[in-house]
């Protein structure tokens, strides 16, 4: 059952680690941006907030062709701060849990949807994915038999795992800071977090772009929904 009323998605960043001039929500995956998929999957949440900066208006054109009801909020400081800054933008005055996404992962319907239902209203729940992106933060989890979730119990740049940050957390109001640095490193603090696995692709450079482009052509080819398929 959907229990997610709001959903941020930050897509201010300049995408400089994938070097195609242009926001990463834009670029193109099958002939679709990847904003398309995201609204997609978020069709059924309520109050949608698109967190803009670089490039604002090409990627606000492109938000409403798709989907006219989303909430615009701009990040006119997105060349200094950090992905937790649009969050924490686009999450205020919002006292309910909140999805929070970066706007350049692909997912799969499925798992994305598994993700939501297991939102608790005041229990912080952390996406975590097969590690397999070029500059992925690792993730140690393990099982805990208390929740029958997994745990998050570290995240590293270094100490390689099988799981990395998916990029994607359902979280309770006030949990995140302005300018309070990387996300992962504000989740640190409150370790360890609820995990749920999710299948998907974020796009930060050429080689995750192509990693992406097949994963979405074989799930095509293989009748599985992706988003916007």
């Amino acid at each position: 059952m959907q229990t997610v009323a709001h959903a941020v998605i930050a897509a201010a960043g300049l995408g400089s680690r994938l070097g195609l001039g242009r926001p990463k929500c834009l670029v193109e995956v099958a002939g679709k941006p990847i904003l398309e998929y995201q609204f997609d999957l978020l069709a059924q949440v309520p109050d949608v907030r698109l967190v803009v900066g670089y490039m604002e208006h090409e990627v606000i054109d492109t938000a409403f062709q798709l989907r006219r009801d989303i909430t615009i909020v701009r990040n006119p400081a997105f060349r200094t701060t950090t992905t937790q800054q649009s969050y924490w933008l686009g999450g205020l005055h919002i006292e309910e849990p909140c999805l929070y996404l970066d706007g350049d992962i692909i997912f799969e319907r499925r798992t994305f949807q598994t993700f939501l239902s297991c939102a608790e209203a005041n229990a912080p729940l952390i996406g975590i994915t097969e590690a397999k992106t070029e500059q992925a933060v690792f993730v140690a989890a393990e099982p805990d038999p208390r929740t029958g979730f997994l745990a998050v119990t570290g995240f590293s740049r270094t100490d390689r795992s099988l799981w990395e940050w998916a990029n994607i957390a359902c979280l309770p109001a006030g949990l995140l800071k302005e300018n309070g640095g990387d996300v992962f490193t504000r989740l640190s603090r409150h370790l360890p977090l609820r995990a749920q696995p999710v299948e998907c692709f974020e796009v930060d450079t050429e080689a995750d772009l192509e990693l992406a482009k097949a994963y979405v052509t074989r799930l095509h080819g293989a009748g599985t929904q992706v988003a916007a398929a």
